[in-house]
């Protein structure tokens, strides 16, 4: 059954809400507290199992307080590859439809739509399935019973078992027990009904013979004997007859399976053999098809590379001239280096000199800084030791004010607030108070409420007192703090730590400032050398040659090598400015020079190994071309085409083939198993036997009998013998019922224990599989023989299932439902969980909406939850979002 559309309106609470499901995956349906979530579960019910003409209590109280209106409930949802709407009208109208879109059937109404309906339900859906794939908000999550009445999934696991269970219908096992229980009691085995009576009857019979024979004591032991080889004998008749006919049945059937067992394993013979002619026939198309494009992949490297070769062929004569260019720039740029730095030279004792004097300028200016940095240094340290407080002194008022925040923050959680509204009177604690306004109250100790005639007494947390003196040693320890320190509060003392940070920065700053500009010497130290500068440039003017200073400046020269040149030769004649080009000029020359030789080098380079692999390449290219004309020689392409298809047709008839006479063979076998025929001829042997014994007794018995001749006496015993024929023979055939009803039921039940426990394996696999998802890869469980989960083991550690937490039954319930689903497919029912994993961690819930989500891809799953995020870990999840006013989005 595939659910597509569900629509209500004024169903309970819901005054409108229509749901799209998708074919397949997982639909989650979110909405708050009261918002209808589970009412849609419940309608759907109500669609499909009550008429709409129902009075029944819950279908009434489906209706909407205070308002005469219909509850309607539709839905779309396709059964047996047809889709229909059904749709149905309670309490008021009462009506019923059934349409079927895209279908020319004609639509249906009223009760006959409806028991159409039931009857599709009760054919072609699996109701125990579809009751044991939910798990309704307000019922304890359970175990699914999996071993009993669900017929899809017992077809599921008995395809994963690899066969058929010869008991999967309940229905005969029931009737089979019913046939049983009219002639033996259920716990004992002991005769009742109609072998009862037989029973008695046949005692009725012995009774009557021994008392007939109470007068003919001479023929009592011959007439005794006589009816009792009878018996015998004739108990060896009919199971003679029985296994005769049995052996014959079976010994047919054999021939029958001997015959399709060879014609199977010769099916099998011609498959493995097309399966080979087919594999060699692609392996030669592969290899031809490989063989191809090595040809064409080394064509194109061949072609690449010759073009490779003429392109660095072109590159390189003009390369190699750029670098006998550069070679000549370079040896000219260094013979103007030599003659710009001869200049320089000259300069230099020129410019030692004006350099003196502006290091005495800036030691006059330093020296006049350092000393107002130091006076700014001293006033700002003065301002810092009167505000300053320790980071140690700030973290400890810190912590003790955040240890207060939490005492009380505790202190108020361990009272409980209770909180009242509505009307009347509530007496609290003997004390009468309105609750018409509403209010509050915090619980600090044992308050007794009481409205009307019932009290209530509410007990605040065990651990309030020592709550409270937490609290009050906190307050107390943060006072002493701020006391010790001076400030009034945390507020006051993180302030004034942020000042004395300030004015530290401030003097790190200003001691920064005077380090760099002392640059790692004293006051002193710039002081001598201010005054030995003054002695020097003293020295110096006395003993300059005033000549050379007059024409100097009657050049208009400066002794500043920057500025040697004059105002009308300009920075092209600056000794500094010359050699610094010229220095410039031999380095950019020198780079060219290298640039333009390796460039040369790279090109022959290039040239050289791209000619070698241009040859190389045309080698690998007429080699394997070669080859592909030597293979198409010996087979064309389009006959290695022709012979792959040919091949695969064969393969594909010879599985065919194979496949038919595997079926064939199956049935013969379930007809006549071998073991059967092994064990009805012995069996037959032995009857034989012991029929032609008990006949011989028989006729011995009889000629004794006939030779006592009493006829009168032995008239009464001749008619007890018959009624006691008889009842035997009626008690025997009744015995036989019995009993072939007592060996078929236990033979049954055997066999559906066989069956159970080959269900196990798949079923178990399916379990286990989707919780390694949660639990990881050591995850398993022990299953009993209805499909239970005994136990869970996590590595090592095993835990009965009655033992675990809640969280972790709920999660191995979800995992059995969504392995069920899993194992029947397209054949199953959607999968309803409403409102699950809020016993789950949400660790663990992530993991969860992975198992969720295998049974995306063959089976239905809706979600109905009141928290989204309890199902983020779902992948490719819609949603639907329900409001409790009824409006909806998708």
């Amino acid at each position: 059954m595939i659910l597509h559309r569900l629509k209500l309106e004024d169903f309970r609470g819901v005054a409108r809400e229509e749901v799209e499901v998708p074919n397949r995956g997982v639909l989650v349906i979110e909405g708050p507290n009261e918002s209808g979530k589970t009412s849609l579960m419940d309608a759907l019910d109500m669609l499909l199992e009550h008429k709409a003409s129902s009075g029944r209590a819950d279908v009434k109280a489906s209706s909407p307080v205070g308002r005469d209106v219909p509850v309607v409930v539709e839905a779309e949802f396709t059964i047996d590859d047809q889709r229909m709407r059904y749709r149905k009208e309670f309490v008021r109208g009462k009506r019923t439809s059934l349409e079927f879109p895209g279908s020319a059937r004609q639509a249906m109404s009223g009760d006959d739509a409806h028991d159409h309906v039931r009857d599709l339900l009760e054919r072609r859906v699996d109701r125990s399935l579809w009751r044991a794939l939910r798990i309704a908000q307000d019922e304890p999550i359970g175990q699914v019973d999996a071993a009993r009445g669900m017929d899809s999934l017992r077809r599921a696991l008995d395809a994963a078992a690899g066969g058929e269970d010869p008991t999967g219908d309940d229905n005969l096992i029931s009737r089979v027990a019913e046939e049983r229980n009219r002639y033996l009691t259920t716990r004992r085995g002991e005769p009742t009904g109609e072998l009862a009576r037989s029973e008695a009857r046949l005692a009725e019979a012995r009774t009557a013979l021994s008392a007939a024979r109470a007068g003919h004591a001479e023929l009592d032991a011959a007439v005794d004997d006589h009816a009792a080889q009878a018996a015998v004998h004739r108990a060896h008749t009919e199971s003679l007859r029985t296994v005769e006919a049995e052996v014959s049945r079976l010994e047919t059937a054999g021939l029958v399976v001997a015959d399709r067992r060879q014609i199977s394993s010769a099916a099998d013979t011609e498959v493995d053999r097309a399966a080979a002619d087919h594999d060699a026939a692609v392996r030669g198309s592969r290899e031809r098809a490989m063989l191809v494009e090595e040809v064409e992949r080394e064509r194109r490297r061949a072609e690449d590379a010759r073009a490779g070769v003429d392109t660095e062929g072109e590159r390189l004569a003009p390369a190699e001239e750029r670098a006998k260019a550069a070679r000549s720039a370079l040896e000219a740029a260094e013979a103007d280096l030599t003659r710009a730095r001869a200049r320089l030279d000259k300069a230099r004792e020129a410019r030692d000199r004006e350099h003196r004097h502006r290091e005495l300028t800036r030691l006059e200016q330093l020296i006049e800084t350092a000393t107002s940095v130091g006076d700014d240094l001293a006033v700002t340290e003065t301002q810092l030791s009167e505000v300053d407080i320790s980071a140690d002194a700030v973290d400890e008022i810190r912590s003790a004010d955040e240890m207060l925040r939490e005492a009380v923050v505790r202190s108020n959680a361990s009272a409980p607030t209770v909180e009242v509204a509505g009307s009347g009177e509530v007496v609290v604690s003997g004390e009468a108070r309105d609750a018409e306004s509403g209010w509050s109250q915090r619980i600090v100790e044992d308050t007794v409420f009481e409205v009307g005639d019932v009290s209530l007494t509410v007990v605040p947390a065990g651990d309030t007192d020592t709550v409270r003196r937490e609290e009050a040693s906190a307050r107390a320890r943060l006072a002493a703090l701020l006391g010790k320190h001076g400030v009034a509060d945390r507020e006051e003392a993180e302030d004034r730590a942020r000042r004395a940070d300030a004015l530290r920065a401030q003097v790190e700053a200003l001691r920064r400032r005077r380090a760099d500009l002392l640059s790692g010497e004293t006051l002193d130290d710039l002081c001598a050398r201010r005054d030995a500068l003054r002695e020097r440039l003293g020295a110096d003017e006395a003993a300059e040659d005033p000549e050379w200073v007059e024409d100097r400046a009657a050049e208009g020269t400066s002794p500043d090598i920057g500025s040697c040149a004059s105002a009308d030769e300009g920075p092209e004649s600056d000794p500094v400015v010359v050699a610094a080009q010229a220095e410039e000029t031999l380095s950019s020359r020198r780079a060219e020079d290298r640039a333009a030789a390796t460039e040369a080098e790279t090109i022959r380079t290039v040239y050289a190994t791209r000619t070698a692999l241009a040859e190389e390449g045309e080698s690998r290219l007429a080699e394997r071309a070669r080859a592909l004309d030597a293979a198409r020689a010996v087979t064309a392409d389009a006959e290695l085409a022709g012979a792959e298809e040919l091949t695969r047709a064969r393969l594909e008839e010879a599985r065919e083939s194979a496949r038919a006479a595997r079926v064939s063979l199956d049935e013969a076998l379930s007809d006549a198993p071998p073991e059967l025929l092994e064990n009805a001829r012995a069996s037959l042997a032995t009857l034989r036997n012991e029929e032609r014994e008990s006949a011989g007794a028989v006729a011995t018995a009889l000629g004794r009998v006939n030779a006592i001749g009493d006829q009168g006496r032995l008239g009464d015993v001749s008619a007890a013998e018959r009624e006691l024929d008889e009842a035997e023979r009626e008690n025997v055939a009744l015995w036989r019922r019995a009993r072939a009803a007592d060996l078929l039921h236990r033979t049954l039940t055997a066999r559906r224990f066989e069956a159970l426990r080959a269900y196990q394996e798949p079923f178990h696999r399916a379990v286990v599989e989707l919780g390694a998802l949660v639990y990881g890869r050591e995850f398993d469980v022990r299953l009993g023989d209805d499909l239970t989960i005994l136990s869970r083991r996590i590595g090592g550690v095993t835990v009965n299932y009655d033992s675990l937490s809640g969280g972790a039954r709920e999660q191995l319930a979800v995992i059995v439902r969504i392995a069920c689903a899993r194992l029947v497919g397209t054949d199953g029912v959607p999968v309803f969980l409403d409102d699950t994993m809020g016993y789950t961690d949400p660790t663990r819930r992530l993991t969860m909406g992975a198992v969720i989500a295998a049974a995306a891809t063959t089976s239905q799953v809706i979600v109905l939850t009141c928290d989204r995020a309890r199902f983020a870990g779902i992948g490719g999840a819609r949603t639907h979002v329900m409001r409790r006013s009824g409006q909806s989005m998708e």
